[in-house]
Formats: structure tokens, C-alpha cells, sequence
């Protein structure tokens, strides 16, 4: 199923993009026990959710208070800088390599191609972190460009 919804996120387009949301909001449901009680606890049927406008949308504190993943598999975590507080919100990376090539086409999508740029970032506060998703892209971009 993962394996299918990343062939799909591959070809997403506008036309595409609802039913693949709705599938991804499924697997989700289905895989991630957090979110499974938040839509149990919101009094949810997913099978109402049939369109992008009703799917919920997990608060961001969840993420700070919650592992929230849907396989005990992970290669990465990402915390977020923790500006507004001492705690910070995690982000659990399955595969690090599939997010790598996402920045990427995004960032290709509205600029063009990495190798018509050089990169230089100077993330100092970032950095010390360690585990900042932003790091991790821009050092990924570096390589690339």
C-alpha cells in the first residue's frame, strides 16, 4: 500500500490530486493509532470522508505531545526549531530518501532545475539542532546544485 501511494504521489496532478488525498487519508486512518482516535474521538465515520474538504486535520500539537506514525519504521526524525516554546513538534521520516526527491521536484517544479544553481545556506541556529528538516533539505539541494 505505502509502495502504491508513493507510484502516486509521483504522478499527482489536479486531476488526480482528491482521489489521492482520500486514499492517503484512509491509509492514515487505518495506520496511525493517534489520528484513528482523534477521528474516533471527533465522532468521524471515515467513510463520510469523501471529499479533501472534510478530511480532519490533525492539530499541530499533537505533534508535540504524540509519536504520530504510521509504521514503527523510521530513518529520521525532524524536530521543529522551538521558537514558540520548549517544546518541539516531531516529524517521524519513513524514508528519507523519497523526501529528498520530493523537495526536489518541488523546488525544480517552481524554479527549475537544482544544477542551474548554487546553493549556499547559512543556517547557524538550525544547525546546532542537529535534526532540522530544513537542514536536511537544503543539504540535499547543496549536492544536488
Amino acid at each position: 500500500m505505502v509502495q502504491n501511494l508513493k507510484l502516486a504521489l509521483n504522478k499527482v496532478n489536479l486531476e488526480s490530486f482528491e482521489e489521492l488525498a482520500l486514499a492517503i487519508f484512509q491509509f492514515q486512518y487505518l495506520n496511525c493509532e493517534p489520528y484513528q482516535l482523534y477521528i474516533k474521538n471527533l465522532n468521524v465515520d471515515p467513510k463520510s470522508v469523501n471529499q479533501v474538504n472534510k478530511i480532519p486535520f490533525l492539530p499541530i500539537s499533537f505533534f508535540k505531545t504524540q509519536k504520530i506514525l504510521s509504521s514503527e519504521n523510521y530513518e529520521a526524525i525532524f524536530e521543529s526549531s522551538g521558537t514558540t516554546g520548549l517544546n518541539t513538534s516531531r516529524h517521524y521520516v519513513s524514508d528519507t530518501n523519497f523526501y529528498n526527491i520530493h523537495s526536489q521536484k518541488i523546488f525544480e517544479k517552481i524554479y527549475g532545475k537544482l544544477t542551474d544553481f548554487h546553493i549556499i545556506a547559512l543556517l547557524p541556529s538550525y544547525l546546532e539542532k542537529g535534526n532540522s528538516s530544513l537542514v536536511h533539505m537544503i543539504s540535499h539541494f547543496i549536492k544536488q546544485s
